[in-house]
């Protein structure tokens, strides 16, 4: 319960700078068809709002049983710390967006992932790199979004 209103509250953070950043999209024509920020701002309110839900339902239930917790399991405590390690790799992954090639980060960041959920590295490693390869490759030539190279 407290780790949904923690998830919920970091969704709601990235929802809302996610909002402001897409106002630097390019905007609407003059006959009235929505720019290119429109379809994010709305996901972003989207989000926003179930995660507002999904708050309120924890702290319902977190109310309710107060009085019926329990210490975590030693389980438990792996895989809030395997939650941790996933988390920073993303923010670290994100902080260097625009510093390497994105096949190599992408790649990097699904190995990592691969070692944090004790995956077979033998055969997740090139699974990686080629999924990074494919995303890649739709991104910038099927989409038109281009990706940093």
């Amino acid at each position: 319960m407290i780790g949904e209103i923690v998830i919920s509250g970091i969704a709601m953070i990235i929802s809302a700078l996610a909002f402001v950043n897409s106002f630097s999209f390019p905007g609407g024509t003059s006959d009235g068809v929505p720019g290119a920020g429109f379809f994010p701002q709305v996901l972003c309110v989207v989000i926003f709002v179930l995660n507002i839900l999904v708050i309120i339902k924890a702290i319902q239930k977190l109310r309710k049983t107060e009085n019926q917790r329990k210490p975590f399991t030693n389980e438990q405590k792996q895989g809030l710390i395997k939650i941790a390690i996933v988390i920073v790799a993303t923010i670290v992954m994100i902080v260097l967006w625009g510093t390497i090639h994105f096949v190599v980060i992408c790649a990097v960041y699904l190995c990592i992932i691969g070692v944090v959920l004790r995956l077979d590295l033998k055969k997740y490693i090139p699974g990686a790199v080629v999924a990074s390869i494919a995303i890649y490759f739709i991104f910038q030539n099927l989409l038109n979004v281009m990706l940093n190279n």
